[in-house]
């Protein structure tokens, strides 16, 4: 089985990494030059060349005090990147 885990340079996605190789399971985590989440031509070129059997969605915009003055990134990110991870 193979793992895919967006995010991986985040605290959580860090974590989830160390997590899955602390229990031997195989994973990759694309930095976003490798998979941008915002552009699903990205994704799914990306997913269809590693074939994960799972995934593991922990990538997000997360400056809270920027969100406002960045709505369009953060909408980009937290609600279209997950859609075409999704």
């Amino acid at each position: 089985m193979k793992v895919l885990v967006t995010g991986a340079s985040g605290q959580l996605g860090h974590d989830v990494c160390l997590e899955l190789e602390k229990r031997g399971i195989p994973f990759c985590a694309p930095a976003s030059k490798e998979m941008d989440i915002t552009d699903c031509g990205a994704v799914l070129r990306y997913m269809e060349d590693t074939r994960p059997d799972a995934v593991i969605h922990c990538a997000a915009y997360t400056k809270v005090d920027l969100a406002e003055d960045e709505p369009e990134k953060c909408w980009a990110v937290n609600a279209d990147g997950t859609r075409n991870i999704a």
